[in-house]
Parts: C-alpha cells; structure tokens; sequence
C-alpha cells in the first residue's frame, strides 16, 4: 500500500489523481467491513491497492536502474521507513487494546497472528487456518495484514529481477508481461483447485502488482506517459474503467469465486484510470479533487487502524454494533490515520528522521519486539486455577475438532469445493426402513451423531442416509456459495432415487432469511418438491438456540463478573440469544406447514419461560455448543432423543 506525496523526491511527477484512486480503494474497504452488506464487493479495494503499488514502485526502481542510481539496499531502507512506523504504532496498540478485551484463546491467535505480521506471513498463517469453522474474520483483528504480507512477498524478489532484465539489457515489459500472464493463470487454475488457496497464495496475487509494474514500464517509454494522444479517446477510457469500477463494487458479493474474472475486471478498470490520467476532466474534477487526495495521502494508516477497531468493537459489543456506533468507529480510524500520517509517517519518510541511519534499526527492532509480544501471547495458559470444571472447559477446549466432533466431515457433511459426487457410499443406509434422509448445512451436519446415538440405543430401527454441506441449506435454486444449488439438485435425485420415509431438513435458517439469501416461496418449493419426489414425510426441525456471539465466550464474560467459584446459570435469557430467531422460526413454521411439511421446534426442546439451556445440566462440564449454534454430541444426543417420537410419528 504505496503512497507517493507532493513533497516526494522521485523524479516521475506526482499524481495526485492516483491519491484519488487510494481513496476509492479504502474507503471501498472500510465501508464493506463496516456495513458488509450495504456494498458487498468493496473487498476488491485491495486489488485496487495491489495495482498501484506495483505502478509506483515499479516505476521508481526502472527510473533508479535507467539513471545508473538503483540500489538494492537503499530500496529495502525505503520499504522500512514506508511501511513499519505506521504498522508498528497499530500493532502495539491492538496487542494492548485486545489484551483487555479478548478471551485467552482469542489472544492466543492473536499472538500467532502477530509473529506472522512480524515476518510479512500473514497470508501464509491464515490460509493454513481457513476453512468453514475457523473463527469468524471478526474476531482477527490483524486478519487485514495478509495483503501487506503478499506486497512484501512481491518485493522480496521484484527488484532482483527488474535489475536482471537491465543488466541482460531485455525488455522489461515483455518480461514482465510473460510474469502477469503465468500469475494469472496460475491463478485460474489454483481457484477451480482450491479457493482458498487462491485467496492467499502470493504467486496467484502477483499478477496484480505486475499489472501495475506493466503500466509503468509502458509509462516510461511511451510519450505522454503511455496514454492515447487524443484526449477525447483518454476520456473514454477513463469513464470506462470507473464504470467498470463501479460495476465490479456493486455486483460481486463475498459468495462468488475469488479472485479470478472479478479480480481480473477489477485490476483492467484501475489499469484504464491510471493509464488514462491524470488531465481527462474525470481526474480534474473528481480523482484529483483535494478530498479525495486528502483521504488517499492517509490510505495506509486507515487500511491498518480500520478493522483492528471494528473488529475489537464487534467482539466487546458482542455482534455487529448499532450503525452509529459502526459510524463512530470508522471516524476514530479516519481520526488516527491523519495522526499517524502526520506524526509518525511524515517525520520519519520526509522530516528530521529520514536522514538518519539507526531510524531503520531501531524500526526492525520494533518489529523483533512485536514478534516476542506476539509469541508471548500465544503460549497457551493453563486454565484458571480452582475455577468450577465447566469454566476449565470454556478455556481448554476448543477448535474445529472440537466444534465438528462425531460429525463425518468430507464425507457425508462436504466441504465448499466437494459436489454430491464425494458422499461416501457409508452416508447411504438402505436398510433397516424407515429411511431418515437428513439433509441441510453444517447444523444438519451436527445432528448426526445425535441420530447415531439414537440408532445405537435400539429404541428406534431405522436407516440413516446423509447429506449436508456447509453453507448449503436445503432449499433449490438458491446459491449461498459456489456449487451448492448442484448439491441440492443432487439430493433430490437421491430423494428420487431412494424414496426415504422421512426426509428431516434442518439449517441455519434465520440467518439466511435475515440477509434475504433466498426466496421463501424457493422454501415452500422445495418441500414440495420432496414430497413429489416420492418422500412419505418432511419434517422440517426449526433453529435451536442460536446465541448473540460464541456461547464459551458468553459464559466466560459472565464468570468474570461474579465470584471465582461461581458457574454461570444453566439457562440465560432470550436476550442472549439472536435478536431475529423466535419470529423467524414462526415465520419457518408456517411456510413449513402450508407446504404440507411437519415442523418440530429446536426452541421448545432447549428452552422454557426462565430461558435457554447453556448445557444439560448442573453437572454437565461442557456447553450446548462450543460456537454460536452448532450442537455438540451431548446437545445433539439430547436433543433427537427428545423430538424422536414426533419425527417417527409416535406422538
């Protein structure tokens, strides 16, 4: 996230439409991070930011190599300077800040997460975290590094080769463009193989920064700055790439495969502005505008202060806090970014600090220091001593083999890149009948084992075919996430095929209907369906008690406001629980049964007029759940046990 400003020494021009470009691209993704669904494609800013990081910089180190004046060492001090005083004031200030407010385990990340911001790794760590039941992005507050951590990567080798091709005397845009072209396929490629990978790999990224890089070498042999000669054909091009701006903002949603095409427009439209610029009256008027300058000159800093500050606002306020409070925040970041820039960045790049030497030691120091910060936080804390046997758990337990225990995750509860293709034939039981078909998300998922155990007891013979997925509730047409309306279509055939007695649908479904993810009638539809397929029932099962934040975290913050001795309530109020879930879950019943479906309540079985169970029992030394809602064996156990007369019509 390079900046140039008016008082820069490089001998190209300041731009300041190119600071007008920053400011699209920050104030995108600081808008998409506060209100994600008010503009769902603003995480495409950072693509923006890769663009014209690999211009500006490239720029500058192919103008040093034509001048005789590129050093390798001098590139490097500049880096420091630019990118750790601002990144090492946010960091302290994160680590401190979150020391009061996360719970141990959450610090524990943290602590991981801020050695690999120390090492430019962050992608690395977060990639090796992904997947459908790590820790919601807000509760990272560092989790926005990744994308420095891959600018830094870039550099690493980028003026290596730069001075390769000079000292060869090759060409450096055709070379540069033969790296854009293998990046970016390797890019399409990776994202059919793996979508996260794809995210985070430095080498399926790269693309981007050499797409700036191919611009400023065409720049810099071109006349004009490489831009057409007739200023009517400039406008044009300008007015297309915001437009095509515009469109990739307002169009792609986090659910759509990324990066890829939508990348690729992002990068053509930021290619096209800086390309075109910087006279056409778009750039006068609107880049150009001394505003939009004003927020691109102090881009860096409130990329790096804007999600450690909503993020540590959601976890303390337990969800996404009120819109004037997501208001508040995002003008405290705009507050310290300006005093960032004007009294940590400026001193040190352009002030009475630049010239000397120990400023870039000392700044390497400061990011050794984080580094230790960081791995003493992430060494794991013994439980409280003398603290009641539930709390030990809420401290030592947790994780994705924790949260997906007894579930067959892979096999018959698939993954985001699986199709119904890779069930295992075992998730198929034919016999004994009835057939109980469960189909639905990773909630459904988490039903499973309750059905085995209910299998095992003897009580009830039954056969048990499974097909969930994560983020794929069962309702055709509807495509929350790549290939699930497919999966779903795949189902029903086997609903087709099979004939089960009783097919059970279960989801997360208030969530979905609260972000209008899909069309009720879509619902009523789909239970129809089933029942034409050749199903003797659908019983639909409604939420069970889905909580504000994760239940563990819930019950911790209780403890700590009573005695050490104390456990917290075995039932908590509905003010606890999510604000939508009890009209939805009517609302859910009443489509269920105007389809001839038959609905069940997870709300009547786990909760009474003194509230909602947080475990089983006095006695029981663990939650309902280890998250938000997905039950744990036990709940899961409990809970089939208790709707089983009404599912197997014995009622």
């Amino acid at each position: 996230m390079t900046t140039t400003t008016p008082n820069a020494t490089a001998s190209h021009a300041y731009r300041p439409d190119i600071d007008g470009l920053r400011a699209i691209a920050v104030v995108a993704v600081i808008l998409h991070h506060s209100f994600p669904h008010a503009i769902q494609g603003g995480f495409v800013g950072v693509d923006i930011f890769f663009v014209l990081s690999g211009y500006l910089i490239s720029q500058k180190l192919l103008e040093d190599l034509q001048h005789g004046q590129f050093g390798i060492a001098g590139f490097y001090a500049r880096r420091i300077r630019r990118i750790l005083p601002a990144l090492l004031v946010v960091m302290a200030a994160t680590l401190a800040a979150a020391s009061l407010v996360l719970l141990p385990l959450d610090l524990m990340r943290l602590g991981r997460h801020a050695m690999s911001a120390a090492v430019f790794a962050s992608n690395f760590t977060l990639w090796s975290e992904s997947g459908y039941f790590d820790a919601e992005a807000f509760r990272k507050p560092l989790l926005h590094l990744w994308s420095l951590a891959i600018e830094e990567q870039f550099y690493i080798v980028w003026p290596g080769v730069l001075w390769l091709l000079h000292r060869w005397r090759l060409g450096p845009r055709r070379a540069i463009g033969v790296v854009l072209l293998l990046s970016l396929l390797y890019s399409l490629w990776l994202l059919k193989a793996d979508r996260t990978a794809a995210f985070y790999h430095p080498l399926s990224r790269f693309w981007e920064l050499a797409a700036g890089a191919l611009l400023a070498a065409h720049t810099l042999r071109a006349p004009d700055g490489g831009a057409p000669d007739n200023r009517r054909w400039r406008t044009v091009l300008a007015v297309a790439g915001l437009l095509l701006l515009t469109v990739v903002l307002v169009r792609l949603t986090p659910e759509r495969r990324f990066p890829g095409g939508w990348a690729l427009a992002a990068v053509v439209a930021t290619s096209l502005l800086i390309l075109s610029g910087p006279d056409t009256a778009l750039h006068r008027r609107l880049l150009s505008h001394r505003v939009m300058v004003w927020v691109g000159l102090i881009s860096y800093p409130l990329y790096l202060w804007h999600w450690p500050l909503l993020t540590l606002a959601r976890i303390h306020h337990g969800g996404l806090p009120p819109v004037a409070q997501q208001w508040l925040w995002v003008g405290a970041s705009v507050l310290l970014a300006w005093l960032t820039w004007r009294w940590v960045e400026r001193p040190v790049r352009f002030g009475r600090w630049k010239r000397r030497p120990a400023v870039v030691g000392l700044l390497c120091a400061g990011l050794v220091a984080m580094a230790a910060a960081g791995f003493w936080l992430s060494r794991p804390s013994p439980a409280t001593a003398g603290a009641p046997p539930l709390i030990q758990t809420l401290q030592t337990r947790v994780g994705e083999k924790v949260l997906t225990e007894g579930w067959r995750v892979k096999d018959c509860m698939l993954g985001f890149e699986q199709t119904g293709r890779d069930f295992k034939p075992f998730c198929t039981e034919t016999a004994p009948r009835p057939m109980v078909f469960l189909w639905g998300d990773s909630h459904a998922g988490a039903l499973y084992p309750g059905f085995k155990a209910l299998q095992d007891k003897g009580e009830y013979r039954f056969g048990l075919t499974e097909r969930t997925a994560a983020i794929c509730p069962p309702v055709l047409g509807h495509e929350p996430r790549p290939l699930c309306q497919a999966l779903n279509d795949s189902n029903l055939e086997d609903v087709r095929r099979l004939k089960p007695e009783i097919v059970v649908l279960y989801a997360f479904w208030h969530e979905q209907l609260i972000h209008q993810r899909y069309d009720m009638a879509n619902f009523e539809k789909t239970i129809e369906a089933i029942r034409a397929a050749g199903a003797g029932r659908v019983v639909v099962i409604g939420d069970a008690p889905f909580w504000r934040g994760p239940l563990p975290e819930i019950l911790l913050n209780i403890w700590k406001q009573g005695p050490p001795q104390s456990t917290p309530p075995l039932r908590l109020p509905n003010s606890f629980l999510d604000d939508h879930i009890q009209a939805y879950s009517r609302e859910v019943q009443m489509r269920t049964e105007r389809a001839g479906g038959e609905f069940i309540s997870g709300l009547d079985v786990f909760c009474d007029p003194n509230g909602c169970l947080t475990r089983l029992n006095e006695r029981a030394s663990e939650p309902t759940t280890f998250d938000y809602g997905h039950l744990t064996v036990a709940a899961s156990s409990h809970f089939i046990a208790q709707i089983a007369p009404r599912i197997f019509g014995n009622r």
